[in-house]
């Protein structure tokens, strides 16, 4: 029986995060876009999928070139842990459904290097981008991908978590 699992993992994550900051006279304009995922259907054996990361930095002040942007970001725990995310059924009767998130790629153990805030032993995106007079806009780009662990036997129907993402300019 195949059970319908639309895993909404990172509902309202994509934003636009203005930054300005004064520090070593630093303006940039930063925008992070990660789109949702959607696992599909779950029949009971692991299931992934990933979307495309990409973090874009501007700079709005020419006379401030070269500029470098040292950037962090974290993702939370939604729902659950970082041990372990929890979806929840979107209708009744209610219902879970485990699942974690990985930066850049599936391990081959699940729950190991799980995208996080860089507590315990999760990891998070750090970077660099160098903005110059003939690069003043950059785009660095990473991968989350989101799994659903075997075994599991939830009801049918949609489930859900939201996922916020921070960004930190370093």
């Amino acid at each position: 029986m195949k059970r319908s699992l639309r895993g909404y993992a990172l509902a309202c994550i994509a934003s636009t995060l203005p930054l300005l900051f004064a520090e070593s006279a630093l303006a940039a304009g930063c925008n992070l876009s990660i789109s949702n995922l959607n696992f599909g259907a779950y029949v009971g054996t692991q299931t992934s999928t990933n979307s495309p990361a990409r973090f874009t930095c501007t700079n709005v002040i020419p006379a401030l070139l070269p500029e470098r942007v040292d950037y962090e970001i974290r993702l939370s725990t939604g729902a659950g842990t970082y041990a372990q995310r929890l979806m929840n059924k979107a209708s009744f009767p209610a219902d879970t459904l485990f699942y974690n998130l990985y930066f850049n790629f599936l391990p081959g153990v699940l729950n190991t290097n799980v995208w996080g805030d860089g507590s315990g032993s999760t990891v998070t995106w750090i970077g660099r981008m160098n903005l110059t007079n003939g690069q003043p806009s950059r785009t660095e780009t990473a991968t989350l991908v989101g799994a659903v662990p075997a075994g599991l036997f939830p009801s049918a129907g949609a489930y859900q978590d939201t996922v916020v993402a921070t960004v930190l300019i370093l």
